[in-house]
């Protein structure tokens, strides 16, 4: 009696194995004749739409200033992603800022103009130029934009402007193409910095290979003469009020001389006491005039000599070159990709009833 209880019973359904599902799958291959070249077909025809891109670095090494931290503690202030040289510098505008300077539409503005070519030589004009005329929008994002733009209201442009300077009028009352072109610039500029190198790395992505080397470039160039202005900028203003009072202290030096040289000259035959003070007082205020210029030669001069010491030399570790290959999208790992993901779902859906068998003993 134990016996035949303990036998197993017959009737009850036997585990389903790989080889079940590889003859389901093998009787019904009918199907993948017609999944996957309609994916392949499908898949292709859609990332043929999705522009080609480009992408082009470049690295610079700024100079740095030696600070009195010992260089054990800032490799460890390092390692847990604290810059000490940034935070001992005096300088406002320390490295970890550069991205955040690249970013800001006062930057941006400037590279508008930047003359750029394609590689077919099809289009010669401005950056400006080019990304708003030439740049290529995927169809599904062309279709958002315009069901956006049915959708939403239109609004005016202000009409005002300030009186101030080109740059901030151009950046205070910026038009929606202009702001998207901004908006493209952002997403295709990137600045980012190495947190213990300081090195600044940048790029710069285009749908045109020379478009983008250009452009990588004159971000990196733009970039140095936007730190060297801000940097000297007191020195400059320096520079030109010293050349200013040094002109004006020579002109008042030239005249105190002519003044005492006419007074000594009518006067030389004359040996009165007033005259000889008159002729001291003269060549003291030629004296102090003199002392004066050269004053004011010598600030002139230490300027100079402070603005070449604050002017920041920046060394090109990698430059900009052309790109061979586009950097994506890449098309034949997104076909692969599809075909994998479209012969996954096949085989689920044709083999469900078995997988729901074998997930249902699996829980008995």
């Amino acid at each position: 009696m134990e016996e035949t209880n303990n036998r197993p019973n017959d009737t009850q359904p036997q585990g389903i194995t790989a080889i079940d599902l590889f003859k389901t799958l093998w009787q019904r291959r009918k199907v993948f004749y017609l999944v996957l070249p309609v994916t392949f077909v499908l898949a292709s025809a859609f990332i043929l739409s999705v522009p080609r891109y480009y992408t082009c670095e470049v690295a610079l090494a700024p100079e740095t200033r030696s600070v009195t931290s010992s260089s054990s503690l800032l490799a460890l202030a390092s390692s847990f992603g604290f810059d000490l040289k940034s935070m001992s510098n005096e300088d406002a505008l320390y490295p970890t800022l550069y991205p955040m300077i690249v970013e800001s539409p006062n930057f941006l503005i400037t590279l508008f103009d930047t003359p750029v070519t394609t590689a077919d030589g099809e289009f010669k004009g401005t950056y400006y130029e080019y990304l708003k005329t030439k740049r290529r929008i995927f169809f599904l994002k062309r279709w958002k934009y315009k069901l956006k733009s049915m959708v939403s209201q239109k609004e005016k442009e202000p009409v005002a402007q300030i009186a101030a300077s080109k740059n901030a009028n151009e950046v205070f009352n910026l038009n929606k193409e202009k702001w998207a072109v901004i908006n493209i610039m952002q997403s295709d500029i990137v600045c980012t910095i190495g947190t213990k190198t300081n090195v600044i790395n940048f790029s710069v992505t285009a749908q045109d290979k020379m478009v983008c080397a250009i452009m990588a470039d004159s971000v990196c160039a733009a970039l140095q003469a936007f730190i060297t202005d801000y940097r000297t900028i007191k020195n400059r203003i320096d520079i030109r009020y010293y050349e200013k009072v040094m002109q004006d202290s020579y002109l008042d030096y030239q005249h105190a001389s002519e003044q005492y040289v006419r007074y000594m000259d009518s006067h030389k035959d004359m040996n009165l006491e007033q005259y000889r003070i008159e002729a001291l007082n003269l060549e003291n205020e030629m004296q102090l005039k003199y002392s004066a210029y050269s004053s004011f030669q010598k600030q002139y001069l230490a300027t100079q000599a402070r603005m070449q010491e604050n002017t920041p030399v920046f060394t090109v570790l990698k430059s900009a070159s052309i790109p061979l290959k586009a950097t994506g999208p890449k098309r034949m790992v997104f076909v692969l990709a599809m075909l994998i993901l479209a012969t996954g779902i096949t085989c689920c859906v044709l083999c469900r009833h078995q997988l729901l068998l074998m997930i249902t003993s699996n829980n008995d």
